[in-house]
């Protein structure tokens, strides 16, 4: 009798177990799943950003030869934004962006060439500094930042995030954060 009840013992401790680990992976996973749902959006807010950038680089290689400094830096960045680069290294090419891109809109907007076109002076001092400041903001407040902030935390909080992580091979959320 005793042995029958001891078997059954050990067969409840491995189903609980067994249910323990299947949860924490299960639950982990799925919230996972959640937060990289969201990354599409910032993805896209990116490609604006991209695409604005693109646009200062169209209106500057009218003015400025392509060898210029901040010329070479925007084209830099953007190679890595559009690139299979970590998220930091794309969060810092997009901080980056944002210095240079602005230091070229500056330069260009100095130069007669640009004051005596009026079509690429409205883009220069007008159009172009709002497109890159407002896709800056959108990027900055994407909402996979938070998410994968979110879930990060969560997963450091808890015994099932630590099960997760170190049994389960679950890993933590890269955040859009130069560093």
């Amino acid at each position: 009798m005793k042995l029958k009840t001891g078997w059954a013992f050990m067969l409840m401790v491995i189903l609980v177990v067994g249910s323990v680990i299947f949860g924490a992976y299960r639950g982990w996973s799925d919230e996972r799943a959640r937060v990289n749902e969201t990354y599409a959006g910032l993805e896209s807010m990116l490609q604006t950003r991209v695409e604005s950038a693109y646009n200062v680089l169209a209106v500057a290689r009218r003015h400025v030869p392509e060898t210029d400094e901040h010329y070479q830096n925007v084209k830099n960045e953007l190679a890595v934004l559009e690139g299979k680069a970590a998220l930091g290294e794309k969060a810092r090419a997009n901080e980056a962006l944002t210095r240079d891109a602005g230091a070229l809109l500056n330069e260009i907007a100095a130069l007669d060439s640009v004051k005596r076109d009026d079509r690429d002076s409205m883009y220069v001092n007008t159009y172009l500094p709002q497109m890159l400041a407002q896709s800056e903001e959108k990027t900055a407040g994407a909402a996979y930042n938070q998410a994968a902030a979110d879930f990060n935390s969560r997963m450091k909080g808890t015994f099932s995030g630590w099960l997760a992580r170190t049994l389960l091979g679950i890993k933590p959320a890269e955040e859009f954060i130069a560093q």
